[in-house]
């Protein structure tokens, strides 16, 4: 699988991020030591060759946004609330998404900054990254008009649909941190597709009434899923042939 170039990558963010901890937010009641602030952007990549080589389902499945939960809005239910979306100023990334954003290679899509504790595997819940259709998960029956490709950052989220939607979650096992990604572009329409018997006739438009023919569709869903292990105050990388993720994990500090 061809992956977009992880060292170039890095290169370009090389200095966009730091190892000291976030500012935490001002709390009445200092947070727990094991809370986290989680700094997250998605972005997509340019070539237009990318994954051309690859063979993709029609239907890649869909994140489980029903289970995930909602991030508050920064500052609406009080100091140190878990899952709570922060203010820009709290975020360490931001010349980051300014250089993806100046780049000929790459497209930032999401920008996400949230606070939590660390709680295990087991227990700990995923959080919505960006908004679906109609704000509940589509599948491709359902999708009829693809995302706009807006760029969307912290604090400025709205029920508008965006290109890339999923969950993500930050749990423990044992002494390390793990972060996982679960995330759908709506990206063009695949060169090598593969569909199902379940879902070719659910994927495309009915025929034409004039012409029989079906027309092509206006966009493909590629899913993004993984997990690893991360360590506080240094970046992680999520990679696709067509789009990725950057993470940022920072121990709160007071």
């Amino acid at each position: 699988m061809k992956i977009f170039a992880a060292a170039s990558l890095l290169t370009l963010l090389s200095v966009s991020a730091t190892s000291g901890a976030a500012p935490a937010t001002t709390a009445a009641v200092a947070p727990a030591a094991n809370w986290y602030n989680v700094e997250v952007i998605v972005f997509r990549v340019l070539d237009p060759n990318a994954g051309s080589g690859e063979t993709w389902p029609v239907d890649p499945g869909m994140p489980d946004w029903n289970a995930a939960l909602p991030l508050n809005p920064p500052n609406s239910v009080g100091p140190a609330v878990p899952y709570q979306t922060l203010s820009p100023v709290s975020e360490q990334l931001s010349e980051a998404w300014n250089r993806l954003r100046r780049s000929k290679g790459y497209e930032p899509l999401l920008h996400v900054t949230w606070t939590q504790p660390a709680l295990e595997r087991e227990s700990a819940p995923a959080v919505r990254i960006g908004v679906p259709p109609q704000a509940a998960v589509p599948s491709a029956a359902t999708a009829a008009t693809p995302a706009p490709a807006a760029a969307t950052r912290a604090g400025t989220e709205s029920l508008k649909p965006t290109q890339v939607y999923g969950d993500a979650k930050l749990s423990t096992t044992g002494p390390y941190l793990h972060f996982d990604v679960d995330l759908v572009l709506q990206g063009p329409p695949a060169k090598q597709a593969m569909p199902s018997a379940a879902t070719l006739s659910s994927a495309l438009p009915a025929p034409a009434a004039s012409t029989g023919a079906a027309p092509a569709p206006a966009y493909q869903l590629y899913r993004l899923r993984h997990d690893m292990r991360v360590n506080g105050g240094k970046l992680a990388y999520f990679d696709h042939p067509l789009f990725g993720a950057i993470v940022l994990v920072t121990p709160v500090r007071h």
